[in-house]
């Protein structure tokens, strides 16, 4: 849960939003089906997971559901060690209202295809590795892998099946592109895979030092030749680069218009955060944390100035933020409110974009956040 807003912002947009969930989980402890293999590796605590989800929400410019299915399994190796895996990872999106206004202040077609109706069926493996323990202040590694792909299967039922193809504009609006579609909606196609990494270091009982890595990357193809939207990355917020407001960095040294809905995403994330925590008093702890990262597009047909990621300039578009915030720990909660200040904004081209000894510093180079629980 996260609430962010400029400390002083020359817009006045209504980001007012409405969402509402259902969700029905069925847990079974053993491994149903042709997982039982698993048994031979000497797992532990197996479960067969399937959940039934359905996702309302509302924003002043679009309203979506979200109808979910997912089947899969869980196992350990370890204490430390966890495994999901699910075999079947169904969603349909469906765009049920939108401002026609809010399309059309999307700055990039390839970006606005993003949000159309859609299907996604695929299947998703998670690595999980974790030494923090709950209420201990020890020293810690956390790994996280992910690997997931989406489409391949109903692409080729397609193929053999010899289904009929829907024809319309691919995502420029510029030439025309056939795609199969499964209870009348366009299907993803897609890879993606990303990596997490956290390590927290005790110095002492009340002072500790947090470091985390961030990479992930998602290729669309075939059937749908742009990531769904809520499957792309973005930054900036109360978990990202805090000295920017949620989805208003980026992609690359891209600046976006004025007073445009700040709903900036990528194909492809870096980001490496850096936390210095230490208690102040009971239940009040401080922090200093710096921020660096960006997200950047990989496909061609992303027309946003800047947006593509380059081998040869990348590193050169990253986006650096720092600050200060102040947490409540309740032990099960933690209230968090972080104020971040930007340092370099890769979409400021003088003294390369660096902002401190170049000009004033103004109200939107502030961010503040308030979340429950640490950003990592």
């Amino acid at each position: 849960m996260e609430r962010q807003q400029a400390v002083v912002s020359e817009q006045s947009l209504d980001f007012n939003t409405r969402e509402i969930g259902l969700e029905a989980n069925i847990s079974v402890p053993k491994l149903l089906g042709p997982a039982n293999l698993f048994h031979s590796f000497g797992n532990v605590l197996p479960k067969t997971l399937i959940s039934f989800g359905y996702n309302f929400q509302q924003r002043p410019d679009y309203t979506r559901t979200i109808s979910s299915v997912k089947l899969g399994y869980e196992w350990m190796t370890s204490a430390y060690t966890r495994h999901n895996w699910d075999i079947l990872d169904f969603n349909l999106v469906n765009l049920s209202r939108f401002d026609p206004a809010f399309l059309n202040s999307i700055y990039d077609l390839y970006i606005k295809s993003s949000f159309t109706d859609h299907l996604i069926f695929g299947t998703t493996y998670v690595f999980t590795h974790n030494t923090q323990e709950i209420r201990s202040r020890g020293n810690y590694y956390y790994l996280r892998f992910s690997a997931e792909s989406s489409g391949n299967l109903l692409y080729s039922l397609s193929l053999l099946t010899g289904a009929k193809k829907t024809m319309e504009a691919d995502s420029t609006g510029l030439r025309p592109q056939e795609y199969y579609t499964l209870l009348d909606s366009r299907y993803a196609q897609f890879l993606k895979s990303d990596i997490e990494i956290r390590r927290g270091v005790m110095i002492d009982r009340y002072n500790s030092v947090v470091g985390r890595f961030f990479a992930g990357v998602g290729l669309p193809y075939g059937n749908f030749d742009v990531l769904p939207f809520e499957k792309k990355y973005f930054t900036g917020g109360a978990n990202g680069i805090r000295a920017w407001q949620v989805r208003s960095l980026g992609p690359g040294t891209f600046k976006a218009p004025p007073r445009s809905y700040p709903n900036q995403s990528g194909d492809i994330k870096l980001e490496a955060n850096l936390e210095y925590r230490f208690r102040l008093i009971r239940y009040l702890e401080s922090a200093f944390f710096l921020d660096v990262g960006n997200i950047w597009a990989i496909n061609e047909k992303d027309n946003r100035p800047g947006a593509q990621f380059r081998l040869g300039s990348f590193y050169k578009q990253f986006a650096v933020g720092t600050g200060t915030g102040i947490r409540l720990d309740f032990d099960y909660f933690i209230f968090r409110l972080d104020l971040g200040l930007k340092l370099r904004d890769p979409a400021q081209m003088e003294n390369g974009g660096w902002i401190p000894g170049s000009r004033k510093l103004k109200g939107d180079d502030f961010n503040l956040s308030f979340a429950i629980g640490y950003p990592f």
